[in-house]
């Protein structure tokens, strides 16, 4: 996960910032279709990342939780993987309601011809709030990956499998 996600992100948010820039180029009808597949598929594309990130730490805090209770393992390790879920999840929550918020004002905006000024704003916010989101996911994968590596390294030498291998930071 932490080696396929900058990628992803570093293209979603070329995505936000060519939806934004083609949206402020919008004038009545003119490049309005474009900025709208645009911002639509911007749209999906960016709540996908979010879903596959929280859906991580939901995965792997559960697989973790497993190994510390049927290996009979030291439990402090599970405060941390609460700990980043929540952290995760509250970037996620903060992300998407700036997507609805920008969503929101652009549907205004297209409707009624009101809130333009606002809706560009919004997409500008959009992308720093995401950019900010994602900064901290991919902190938060890394420190859950490390977190995982030890604790199923931990796992595998409480069931005699292998030596415990503490990753080096």
């Amino acid at each position: 996960m932490s080696r396929v996600f900058p990628a992803l992100v570093f293209s979603d948010i070329l995505l936000l910032c060519a939806a934004a820039a083609l949206g402020f180029l919008v004038d009545g009808d003119k490049l309005y279709p474009q900025h709208f597949g645009l911002a639509i598929f911007t749209i999906v594309l960016t709540i996908l990342i979010h879903v596959v990130v929280f859906t991580y730490f939901s995965v792997t805090g559960r697989m973790m939780s497993q190994a510390v209770f049927i290996g009979k393992l030291d439990r402090t390790p599970l405060d941390r993987i609460k700990l980043h879920k929540w952290q995760a999840g509250r970037r996620v929550g903060m992300a998407v309601l700036s997507i609805v918020v920008v969503s929101a004002f652009g549907a205004l905006s297209a409707r009624e011809g009101s809130g333009h000024n606002w809706h560009l704003v919004a997409a500008f916010l959009v992308v720093a709030v995401n950019t900010w989101a994602f900064y901290g996911e991919y902190d938060l994968v890394v420190r859950q990956s490390e977190l995982m590596t030890q604790v199923l390294s931990d796992y595998d030498a409480a069931k005699g499998q292998r030596p415990a291998v503490r990753p080096t930071t």
